[in-house]
Protein backbone atom coordinates (compact mmCIF):
# COMPACT_ATOMS: atom_id res chain seq x y z
CA UNK A 1 0.00 0.00 0.00
CA UNK A 2 2.71 2.40 0.72
CA UNK A 3 4.22 1.52 -2.65
CA UNK A 4 1.45 2.40 -4.37
CA UNK A 5 0.89 5.95 -2.29
CA UNK A 6 4.28 6.99 -3.16
CA UNK A 7 3.78 5.98 -6.72
CA UNK A 8 1.10 7.96 -6.93
CA UNK A 9 2.60 11.02 -4.83
CA UNK A 10 5.59 11.12 -7.46
CA UNK A 11 3.30 11.02 -10.81
CA UNK A 12 1.14 13.52 -9.55
CA UNK A 13 4.34 15.45 -9.02
CA UNK A 14 5.59 14.93 -12.16
CA UNK A 15 2.53 15.81 -14.22
CA UNK A 16 2.35 19.38 -12.23
CA UNK A 17 5.77 20.04 -12.99
CA UNK A 18 5.15 19.38 -16.58
CA UNK A 19 2.30 20.93 -16.20
CA UNK A 20 3.47 24.45 -15.07
CA UNK A 21 3.15 27.29 -17.66
CA UNK A 22 6.56 28.87 -19.10
CA UNK A 23 8.05 32.00 -17.05
CA UNK A 24 7.52 33.80 -20.65
CA UNK A 25 4.88 34.14 -22.78
CA UNK A 26 5.21 35.64 -25.95
CA UNK A 27 2.76 38.38 -27.75
CA UNK A 28 3.00 39.89 -31.38
CA UNK A 29 1.68 42.78 -33.42
CA UNK A 30 1.68 42.95 -36.67
CA UNK A 31 1.61 45.49 -39.83
CA UNK A 32 2.04 46.03 -43.01
CA UNK A 33 4.53 48.29 -44.05
CA UNK A 34 3.82 50.48 -47.30
CA UNK A 35 6.30 49.03 -49.50
CA UNK A 36 4.43 45.64 -49.40
CA UNK A 37 6.91 44.29 -46.01
CA UNK A 38 5.16 42.28 -43.11
CA UNK A 39 6.36 43.45 -39.74
CA UNK A 40 5.79 41.24 -36.47
CA UNK A 41 6.89 43.26 -33.45
CA UNK A 42 7.37 40.12 -30.99
CA UNK A 43 7.58 41.24 -27.07
CA UNK A 44 7.62 39.57 -23.66
CA UNK A 45 7.24 40.67 -20.30
CA UNK A 46 10.36 38.81 -18.43
CA UNK A 47 9.39 38.65 -14.74
CA UNK A 48 11.52 40.41 -11.75
CA UNK A 49 14.37 38.33 -11.11
CA UNK A 50 14.46 36.47 -14.39
CA UNK A 51 16.31 37.17 -17.37
CA UNK A 52 16.81 35.20 -21.61
CA UNK A 53 20.02 35.24 -22.93
CA UNK A 54 20.51 37.08 -26.15
CA UNK A 55 20.38 36.78 -29.76
CA UNK A 56 23.70 36.99 -30.39
CA UNK A 57 25.98 34.72 -28.54
CA UNK A 58 29.80 33.60 -28.90
CA UNK A 59 30.33 29.80 -29.69
CA UNK A 60 30.88 28.28 -26.24
CA UNK A 61 28.38 30.19 -24.33
CA UNK A 62 24.57 29.81 -23.30
CA UNK A 63 21.77 28.78 -25.44
CA UNK A 64 21.00 31.92 -26.90
CA UNK A 65 17.33 32.94 -28.02
CA UNK A 66 16.37 32.17 -31.39
CA UNK A 67 13.58 32.82 -33.16
CA UNK A 68 12.27 31.45 -36.86
CA UNK A 69 9.24 31.02 -39.15
CA UNK A 70 8.21 27.74 -39.72
CA UNK A 71 6.25 27.11 -42.77
CA UNK A 72 6.38 23.98 -45.34
CA UNK A 73 6.21 23.37 -49.29
CA UNK A 74 7.78 25.37 -51.25
CA UNK A 75 6.22 28.74 -50.50
CA UNK A 76 8.87 29.55 -48.16
CA UNK A 77 9.14 33.18 -46.04
CA UNK A 78 12.82 34.77 -45.47
CA UNK A 79 12.62 36.54 -42.19
CA UNK A 80 14.92 38.68 -41.03
CA UNK A 81 14.85 39.20 -36.93
CA UNK A 82 16.49 42.11 -35.56
CA UNK A 83 16.65 43.44 -31.98
CA UNK A 84 14.43 46.19 -30.95
CA UNK A 85 15.49 45.89 -27.23
CA UNK A 86 19.28 45.89 -26.75
CA UNK A 87 20.81 43.25 -24.78
CA UNK A 88 22.80 44.19 -21.83
CA UNK A 89 26.16 42.55 -22.19
CA UNK A 90 27.99 41.14 -18.42
CA UNK A 91 31.17 38.54 -17.75
CA UNK A 92 29.55 35.36 -17.07
CA UNK A 93 31.48 33.40 -14.46
CA UNK A 94 29.81 29.66 -15.49
CA UNK A 95 30.90 30.44 -18.96
CA UNK A 96 34.00 32.48 -18.44
CA UNK A 97 33.11 34.78 -21.07
CA UNK A 98 30.73 38.03 -21.81
CA UNK A 99 27.76 36.94 -22.16
CA UNK A 100 24.15 39.19 -23.44
CA UNK A 101 20.33 38.95 -21.39
CA UNK A 102 16.97 40.62 -21.77
CA UNK A 103 15.90 41.74 -18.22
CA UNK A 104 12.17 43.14 -17.78
CA UNK A 105 11.10 43.46 -21.38
CA UNK A 106 12.48 41.94 -24.94
CA UNK A 107 11.53 43.58 -28.35
CA UNK A 108 12.24 41.87 -31.66
CA UNK A 109 11.09 43.22 -35.03
CA UNK A 110 10.02 40.21 -37.94
CA UNK A 111 10.47 41.41 -41.28
CA UNK A 112 9.35 39.08 -43.87
CA UNK A 113 7.61 39.14 -47.40
CA UNK A 114 5.20 36.34 -47.56
CA UNK A 115 4.69 34.79 -51.15
CA UNK A 116 1.27 35.14 -52.33
CA UNK A 117 0.04 31.83 -51.57
CA UNK A 118 1.06 31.66 -48.03
CA UNK A 119 -1.39 32.42 -45.62
CA UNK A 120 -0.06 31.56 -42.13
CA UNK A 121 2.82 30.16 -40.33
CA UNK A 122 4.15 29.24 -37.39
CA UNK A 123 6.83 31.65 -35.42
CA UNK A 124 9.18 29.62 -33.49
CA UNK A 125 10.76 30.87 -30.55
CA UNK A 126 13.52 29.19 -28.87
CA UNK A 127 15.65 30.60 -25.42
CA UNK A 128 16.43 29.86 -21.94
CA UNK A 129 15.33 31.74 -19.06
CA UNK A 130 17.53 31.82 -15.85
CA UNK A 131 16.47 32.85 -12.03
CA UNK A 132 18.95 35.58 -11.03
CA UNK A 133 18.28 34.30 -7.31
CA UNK A 134 19.05 30.83 -7.53
CA UNK A 135 20.82 29.94 -10.88
CA UNK A 136 18.09 27.57 -12.13
CA UNK A 137 17.25 27.75 -15.61
CA UNK A 138 13.94 26.88 -18.07
CA UNK A 139 13.95 26.11 -21.38
CA UNK A 140 12.01 28.45 -23.41
CA UNK A 141 10.17 27.55 -26.45
CA UNK A 142 6.87 28.55 -28.12
CA UNK A 143 4.83 28.06 -30.94
CA UNK A 144 2.73 31.28 -32.39
CA UNK A 145 0.43 30.59 -35.16
CA UNK A 146 0.56 33.67 -37.60
CA UNK A 147 -2.27 34.77 -39.89
CA UNK A 148 -0.55 37.03 -42.94
CA UNK A 149 -2.45 40.42 -43.38
CA UNK A 150 -4.05 40.55 -46.54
Amino acid sequence: MKKIFAIILFAGFGLSTYAQESIVNWNIQQYREETGSHILIISAEIPQGWYIYGMNMNEGGPLPLFMSIDNEGENVIIAEFTEISKAKEVYDDVFSMNVKSYSDKVEIKCTFVPKSEVTEFNLIIDGQACNKKDGSCEQVHQSIPVKILQ
